[in-house]
């Protein structure tokens, strides 16, 4: 039982004995008789004082009457000592131990057990709030975050107008060895980049990565125990043959390095350079790196050697080895795979086998090519990457020999519905349908073409595909540019001599498409004695 923490519930908070049952999920009978020995012994009131600890309560309370104390029959620990030893590199406290239970029994006093032995310490750790060290060793852990401080870069057209720019900061948990670098977005790509900026510095990888829990880095982190990793940065830990270990949330304990690189960089590099002009993001870096090599060739305090020397002599030569490229961040999104055959990445078409017809796949874009997965994550294939807007990437055996067994859209069906708009419409099509390689690839186009019909009436696209077969601009482009024209033609000019206003048009005065600035002649005086004639 916590006897302090049961006291502080019942005293200070109020709470009956059923209460702090349930709070601690200690016995209620257990706990009314804790409070009764308490009141009853007359030693300790509340509030206790503050180096009264459990073990104090337990063996006063409990201790029969005329039987030793724990003092009596064990011997004590030296946990400063435990704790300075720890430090060392390979010590244990199993080891510490086996050296301490060694010595046997002294002046009477029996050694504790190991389990005896840990608990003490612990509470020693717990009451002198001393932190426990994370023993480090070489090429194990690399620690990740960002400055709490950002620098700015000027617009040399406005000097006024500035971009602000985060740094990145990575630390090598053993020899403190850093590597930093700004960046102007804080989203997943230039994440990436600058990771893979920080491995080549070092030159290698560690075993594990621990990220703050930014979300770049970290999608969900609850429990510290099963945590969410971004899936592009855990896909680039898998390229690189390491793991990914976010540190506890709203701890900053768990990645002491560099939390004091943070500061480091802070205090030594990025309140220096505020003060300094900078138009692009390469001089801003420029200065950052030549003030990051003259931080890491610096001698420790008190020491003989820098984070350089350091590195090199213990850490680097047990760095994992790079892989030969490094990870190239890919663009994720879901398509559809049409019934031409092909789906539309970025205004560019990429074929597909015809049983993906109008199933959704996973694209991952690199820079230079398209990789396709399946629903289920499965890969498919890859395609080379084209950056030229409706353009058709092709790999000839996905398109179909035939287009009378794959759904409506084919040939035939589109020269159909066009032959039922008019003979221009269909001559149209097939000239559309011609410039491509494959005619699947013309399909989209057809059908733009003709659903013009359904908006502006047959009549309309008919004419426009005649002028457009005389122009020699037969395409879906001209079409939807110029349709309108069609739709809606200009009325007639007004016959200023006909006073009989035969042929005003009273929708056009309405909408403003005559204007006069002769009042006698003026359409709306006109109209308006029109009017009046044909009431009388």
């Amino acid at each position: 039982m916590d006897y302090n923490r049961v006291l502080v519930l019942h005293f200070t908070n109020g709470m009956s004995s059923r209460e702090i049952a349930e709070t601690t999920g200690d016995g209620k009978t257990t706990i009314n008789e804790f409070l009764k020995r308490f009141r009853e012994c007359g030693v300790l009131k509340y509030p206790l004082p503050e180096d009264v600890t459990n073990e104090f309560i337990g063996e006063l309370l409990y201790r029969k009457a005329g039987s030793p104390t724990d003092s009596q029959l064990y011997r004590d620990i030296d946990p400063e000592g435990i704790h300075r030893a720890l430090t060392k590199k390979g010590e244990t406290l199993k080891h510490l131990w086996k050296k301490y239970n060694a010595s046997g029994i002294v002046d009477g006093r029996r050694p504790l057990s190991y389990r005896q032995f840990c608990r003490r310490y612990s509470q020693w750790l717990q009451s002198s709030k001393v932190t426990f060290h994370i023993q480090r060793y070489p090429g194990v852990n690399l620690e990740l975050d960002f400055a709490g401080k950002t620098l700015c870069i000027h617009d040399r057209r406005n000097p006024k107008q500035t971009i602000p720019v985060t740094i990145f900061v990575a630390a090598m948990s053993y020899s403190d060895y850093f590597y930093i670098e700004g960046m102007t977005r804080c989203d997943i790509s230039n994440w990436i980049r600058v990771n893979n900026n920080a491995l080549a510095y070092f030159g290698g990888i560690t075993q594990t990565v621990t990220p703050d829990n930014c979300k770049v880095a970290v999608t969900e982190n609850k429990d510290w125990i099963n945590p969410g990793v971004n899936k592009d940065f855990q896909a680039w830990a898998e390229h690189n043959g390491t793991v990914i270990m976010p540190a506890k949330v709203k701890s900053p304990r768990w990645k002491p390095n560099v939390e004091g690189h943070v500061k480091i960089v802070t205090m030594h590099i990025l309140v220096d350079m505020e003060e300094m002009t900078f138009y692009s993001l390469e001089e801003l870096n420029a200065v950052l790196w030549e003030k990051m090599a003259q931080e890491n060739r610096e001698n420790f305090q008190g020491l003989s050697y820098s984070r350089v020397d350091l590195f090199e002599r213990e850490e680097k030569e047990v760095l994992l080895p790079l892989p030969e490229a490094p990870y190239e961040y890919l663009e994720r999104k879901l398509v559809k795979v049409s019934q031409d055959f092909s789906f539309v990445y970025d205004k560019v078409h990429y074929s597909m086998p015809r049983k993906y017809l109008k199933r959704t796949l996973e694209i991952r874009a690199g820079a230079t090519k398209i990789h396709i997965y399946n629903e289920n994550g499965d890969f498919i294939r890859t395609h080379d990457r084209s950056y030229t807007p409706k353009s058709w990437v092709v790999i000839p055996s996905d398109m179909p020999k035939e287009y009378s067994d794959y759904g409506y859209w084919n040939k035939s069906y589109f020269l159909a519905r066009a032959e039922r708009v008019g003979p221009d419409t269909k001559v149209l099509i097939e000239r559309v349908m011609e410039k491509f390689q494959y005619p699947v690839q013309s399909f989209r186009s057809c059908y733009g073409i003709l659903r013009f019909a359904e908006k502006y009436g047959m009549q309309a696209l008919e004419t426009c595909c005649h002028d457009a077969i005389l122009h020699g601009k037969c395409s879906y482009t001209y079409i939807a540019n110029t349709i309108s024209m069609y739709a809606n033609p200009a009325p007639a000019p007004v016959d200023r001599t006909d006073n009989s206003l035969k042929s005003v048009d009273r929708n056009a005065v309405v909408t403003g498409a005559y204007k006069d600035d002769d009042d006698k002649y003026s359409l709306k005086n006109l109209l308006k004695r029109q009017e009046e004639g044909e009431s009388r």
